[in-house]
């Protein structure tokens, strides 16, 4: 997700372009700008310099948290399988134990019917 000048609150095509002829072609030149550098900028009021200053700052601000978030959610995801994987695996575990426990409860049964003949 890329945030442009035009993301930026009152800035259009035209405005994109003379702030790009002045040395303004990102968020970030902006919001690193100063209102002295971004005065100088024709249709660039003060007022509208610190407008455009703390709009792209919070953009880029947007931006990190998204980015951040995304970070958290695939760890989250990522643990989940991890979790998942380990729960399945002792499962699969626990069935092979069954399996062989079922396997010497019947050979012990055989064996007690054996020699409960035997004793016969």
């Amino acid at each position: 997700m890329t945030q442009t000048v035009l993301d930026i609150r009152g800035i259009g095509p035209a405005m994109q372009i003379v702030l790009a002829k002045h040395g303004f072609v990102s968020v970030a030149d902006l919001a690193n700008s100063t209102v002295d550098k971004l005065i100088v900028t024709p249709g660039i009021s003060e007022i509208k310099a610190k407008q455009v200053i703390v709009d792209a700052a919070k953009l880029i601000a947007s931006l990190l948290s998204a980015v951040k978030s995304t970070k958290t959610t695939t760890k989250a995801k990522n643990k989940t399988k991890k979790t998942n994987k380990k729960t399945n695996k002792k499962a699969k575990q626990d069935k092979i134990k069954d399996k062989k426990g079922n396997k010497d409860k019947k050979k012990n049964k055989q064996k007690s019917k054996k020699s409960k003949k035997k004793s016969k």
